[in-house]
């Protein structure tokens, strides 16, 4: 009777290791992640195909209010996602602007960059002004106590100063003139996302004039507004990474020292 029960036992044993052995992981994998979570990264080769989707896509948002109200908002202690929800309904209305708009998408541990730019290129560099070669040679020639030498050449008539060559560039530089949205994000679980992220504003704002007659030059001014920062954020919900201002005192917007900017991420699994 024993022996009768231990050979059931052993069948039925046998039977269920089968069955486990015939289960579809990736089937098995796409019910446990679920449509709306992000994968998990694994060195493990068993879990190439029962992950999620890796690649994910990064929607940055930015929006212009008055001081007074992004104050108040910030005060009422609101998450990133019941913030975002007040300023998107507020948006277009009571002097609330939005600003940027831009989405990216990449996968874990991947830096990726999108620009809307274009390049402005400005001297750095100058040679300074002087005398031509043709007037230098009609100059009398003196000596050290500044008297003329009797063999120095006849002085050119006319001005002099006609012949003088002004400052001449000899070094450029190429500035990038818009927006720029870095990126490197790693997946950290099935929820959270680490991001390190760089986002610039630059505007030209005009030229200013340096120096005096023949050694005038002209510099270009820009209005840059940049965030360098590191976050985590959760799939799926709008997160404030923070505010990214235009300068006190702004050519391009007099009133930007009673502006805030507000700048939102989200992050979405691609599909």
């Amino acid at each position: 009777m024993k022996l009768h029960t231990l050979l059931i036992t052993t069948f039925a044993i046998a039977i269920a290791n089968a069955q486990d052995k015939g289960a579809d992981p990736f089937v098995a994998g796409k019910a446990a992640v679920g449509a709306t979570v992000a994968p998990q990264v694994s060195g493990g080769a068993e879990d190439s195909e029962s992950s999620a989707p890796v690649n994910m896509s990064f929607c940055y948002e930015d929006f212009s209010m008055p001081l007074a109200q992004a104050a108040a908002l910030q005060r009422e202690g609101l998450t990133g996602g019941q913030l975002y929800a007040k300023v998107i309904s507020a948006a277009g209305k009571d002097s609330v602007r939005q600003e940027t708009f831009c989405v990216q998408t990449t996968k874990s541990g991947q830096k990726s960059t999108n620009e809307n730019v274009s390049e402005l290129i400005y001297p750095t560099e100058f040679e300074e002004p002087k005398l031509s070669d043709a007037v230098t040679a009609g100059i009398p020639a003196t000596d050290k106590d500044g008297r003329a030498t009797p063999a120095g050449p006849l002085p050119v008539p006319g001005p002099v100063a006609i012949a003088r060559t002004p400052a001449t560039p000899t070094a450029f530089e190429t500035r990038n003139l818009g927006f720029t949205f870095e990126m490197e994000p790693t997946f950290s679980d099935g929820e959270y996302i680490e991001l390190r992220t760089v986002v610039e504003h630059v505007d030209f704002a005009g030229r200013s004039a340096w120096g005096q007659e023949f050694s005038t030059i002209e510099m270009p001014n820009f209005e840059a507004h940049r965030m360098n920062i590191s976050v985590t954020l959760k799939v799926g919900e709008p997160f404030c990474i923070g505010t990214i201002n235009r300068p006190p005192v702004s050519t391009l917007d007099p009133d930007s020292a009673n502006r805030v900017w507000f700048a939102f991420i989200t992050a979405k699994v691609a599909k």
